[in-house]
């Protein structure tokens, strides 16, 4: 891998760059919800605004229903705990809630006391974008990064997206209906990896206000240690500062392969998200 050394710096997460990166965030659920509805007839997805953030539904066991970027606004009262609580509850889904650290504390204190629990954590990386990023001699030797333009190719990106991310197990349905949602949001960019002309990846770019949002970063279980995230990163990047942007915003596991090759690339860890849920008796 040939990649020119970039000046890249982690800035420092404060107060405001939280209520950035957690604003923007909220705003891609919101952009799920929209895309899911009209993409599928019927659909049952909503949202709606609260205490800051926004509560966002796509269908029953999608992924992506939780509530993101809730208490930058001020204090956190129970009627907006507990107006999440109906929004999910009433749609048969279990309510969660994505806490930033550096979100009000009433946040955490007020789920806790009408019987919310952890359920596990996220960490949200960030790096400034520079000069050098969109130096790019070549990437990983073997891998070919392509950008999807086709419907087939949106169909293959759906496929080996929820495959990677769903190994060992085949799949789910929901993980399905989500490449559905995302290979049709608006603005989104999406990337296929290949080796030796076989699909081995995907990722995804979404940029806005100055900030590059790296998504979507899935590999298929016989292609991984060869460098394919890596170089979608890279490519990312390069187009990331051809673009303009400030920042570069992904997100990882505490721990996971992905931490370790963001990391490599100058992300580094800006805070962690606390997964809160609601105990529903009778769903797991």
């Amino acid at each position: 891998m040939k990649i020119r050394r970039s000046t890249a710096q982690a800035p420092f997460a404060d107060f405001e760059l939280a209520k950035r990166l957690e604003s923007f965030s909220a705003a891609e659920m919101r952009r799920f919800a929209q895309t899911a509805g009209a993409v599928f007839s019927g659909s049952p997805a909503g949202w709606i605004e609260v205490a800051g953030g926004i509560a966002a539904f796509i269908e029953v066991d999608s992924p992506v229903n939780q509530a993101t970027g809730m208490g930058f606004a001020g204090v956190v009262d129970a009627l907006e705990i507990e107006e999440v609580e109906r929004f999910y509850l009433d749609r048969g889904a279990g309510p969660l809630v994505r806490v930033c650290p550096l979100a009000h504390p009433s946040l955490l204190v007020g789920l806790s006391a009408r019987g919310w629990i952890a359920d596990g954590f996220e960490n949200v990386l960030v790096r400034t974008v520079a000069q050098g990023d969109a130096m790019v001699d070549h990437l990983v030797e073997g891998v070919e990064i392509r950008e999807v333009a086709t419907d087939e190719e949106r169909d293959l990106w759906r496929l080996v997206a929820a495959t990677g991310f769903s190994w060992p197990l085949p799949p789910l349905d929901a993980q399905l209906d989500l490449g559905t949602v995302v290979v049709r949001r608006p603005g989104t960019r999406l990337f296929l990896a290949f080796i030796e002309g076989r699909a081995a990846g995907t990722g995804e770019l979404f940029i806005q206000d100055g900030i590059a949002w790296l998504s979507a970063d899935a590999t298929l279980p016989q292609f991984r240690g060869r460098g394919v995230q890596r170089a979608l990163q890279a490519y990312r990047l390069a187009l990331s500062a051809a673009g303009g942007c400030e920042l570069a915003v992904s997100e990882a596991t505490p721990g996971a392969g992905s931490q370790r090759n963001m990391e490599r690339a100058g992300f580094r860890v800006a805070y962690t998200r606390l997964d809160m849920i609601l105990p529903v008796p009778g769903r797991a």
